[in-house]
C-alpha cells in the first residue's frame, strides 16, 4: 500500500493532521477574551482546555495586576469546567492516537508490503475513532463558556455556545482542521490498499 499514490497521500495527510491536532491541543489559544482595566486598557486573555494565558491577580495593596504568562492549571481539578476536563481527555487521547498512527504511516514509506487488508481496516477504524474523539472534544468545549473566568474575559455575556465578547482563536481552528483531516484520512487506507491489489491483479491477468 505504501507504494501507491493514494498510500503516499494518506501518509502525508495523516502526518500533517496529527501535527495540527497536537499543536492545537497544546497551545492555549482556543478562546480569546479581554480583561478591561480600570484605566480602560484592554488586556488580551486566552483559554485552552488545560492551559491559559494572562490572568488577573489581586495584589496585597488591593490592586489587580495582569500576570502576562502562559501555563497549565496546577491540577486537573483546577480546570474551571467539567466540560473542559472532558475535552482535555478526549482531545488528548485523539491527538495521541492520531500521532501514533501517522508515525506508523511514515514507516510504510520505507518498508514495503507492511500493511495487509486486516491491518488497513484496523488502521482506518482506529483513525476514525481518533478523529471522532478530537471532534467530540471540540464540540464539548463550548459548554464551559459559562464559567466565571470566561465570563470575566467575555464582558459577562458569554454562555454555553455563546461567545459573548470573546472570539475563537487559531489553536481551536487548527485542532478542528486536524480532526476533520484525520477522519478523511480514515477512508484513504482501504482505498489505497484496494488500488494496489487491483494493480497486481491486472498484472497477472496480462
Amino acid at each position: 500500500m505504501s507504494t501507491t499514490c493514494i498510500g503516499k497521500l494518506w501518509v502525508v495527510t495523516s502526518f500533517a493532521a496529527s501535527i495540527a491536532s497536537a499543536v492545537g491541543y497544546y497551545f492555549p489559544y482556543w478562546l480569546e477574551g479581554f480583561y478591561i482595566h480600570e484605566s480602560g486598557l484592554r488586556h488580551p486573555m486566552y483559554f485552552g482546555v488545560f492551559r491559559r494565558c494572562s490572568y488577573p491577580q489581586l495584589r496585597e495593596d488591593g490592586n489587580v495586576a495582569i500576570v502576562d504568562e502562559c501555563g497549565r492549571y496546577t491540577t486537573f481539578e483546577d480546570i474551571p469546567s467539567l466540560y473542559w476536563q472532558i475535552s482535555t481527555i478526549t482531545v488528548g487521547i485523539g491527538a495521541c492516537l492520531s500521532l501514533l498512527l501517522s508515525l506508523t504511516a511514515v514507516v510504510t514509506l520505507c518498508v514495503s508490503d507492511i500493511i495487509t487488508v486486516r491491518v488497513a481496516r484496523l488502521t482506518g477504524v482506529v483513525q476514525l475513532f481518533a478523529g471522532l474523539l478530537l471532534g467530540g472534544g471540540l464540540a464539548v468545549y463550548p459548554n464551559g463558556w459559562d464559567t466565571i473566568q470566561v465570563r470575566q474575559a467575555c464582558g459577562g455575556t458569554s454562555g454555553v455556545y455563546q461567545l459573548g465578547g470573546c472570539s475563537l482563536c487559531w489553536a481551536f481552528y487548527l485542532t478542528a482542521a486536524g480532526a476533520g483531516v484525520t477522519m478523511f484520512c480514515s477512508s484513504l487506507v482501504c482505498h489505497a490498499y484496494k488500488n494496489k491489489v487491483n494493480n497486481r491483479a491486472s498484472t497477472y491477468s496480462v
